[in-house]
């Protein structure tokens, strides 16, 4: 588990669901990240205090408060912060404001979409396929053009930042090369050619 999920959760406003991934989280990778899990944890309380769980502010202040001064991470880390910030220092200001949250753009990311692999490169029927990468949302997978199911991996959700998606390589493709592509709403991110080898 990492907080990129967790992350993902709140931005899409499953504020019970990121509560019940953060507090499952293991001692060991609170101590490997404790900023990020901190700003998470501040997250799911201005998610929760937005909805009128006026208690959950204190938890966005104090959050704020312990990561003041540590403003660089990686792109979700950075846009996080930056909310939280906002958030906290508008709650300090005007105690008794009301916050409105309006979706982002479609067009706005904290973090670009791309493909960062394919393993393995050759597979053959039946196999199972990963691809590495950044997605704005859940993706399908396509072999040139059409679809094949995806299949749930453990420990990588299918979205969004930093993840791999699975897939097995239909039993009836024949040999030689594919496209895999995947498909959001609203992209497609080509991963590249598959090799496919029954040798």
């Amino acid at each position: 588990m990492n907080t990129d999920h967790v992350y993902d959760l709140v931005h899409n406003r499953n504020c019970q669901e990121a509560k019940r991934w953060y507090e499952d989280a293991e001692a060991e990778r609170w101590s490997q990240n404790p900023a990020g899990w901190k700003l998470i944890g501040g997250l799911i309380g201005a998610c929760f205090a937005v909805a009128g769980q006026e208690s959950q502010w204190r938890t966005v202040t104090d959050a704020y408060a312990a990561i003041r001064n540590q403003p660089n991470g990686d792109c979700k880390y950075v846009a996080g912060r930056r909310t939280l910030e906002q958030l906290a220092e508008f709650r300090i200001a005007h105690p008794k404001g009301k916050v409105r949250v309006r979706p982002a753009s479609r067009s706005v990311q904290a973090c670009p979409p791309g493909i960062k692999g394919m393993t393995p490169e050759t597979a053959a029927p039946e196999e199972s396929v990963y691809v590495h990468g950044t997605w704005p949302s859940e993706v399908t997978i396509h072999l040139d053009g059409q679809p094949v199911p995806v299949v749930p991996a453990e420990n990588f959700p299918l979205c969004c930042h930093n993840t791999n998606v699975k897939f097995k390589v239909p039993k009836d493709t024949p040999d030689g090369q594919v496209r895999v592509t995947l498909r959001t709403r609203t992209i497609t991110l080509d991963a590249g050619l598959l090799t496919i080898s029954r040798s």
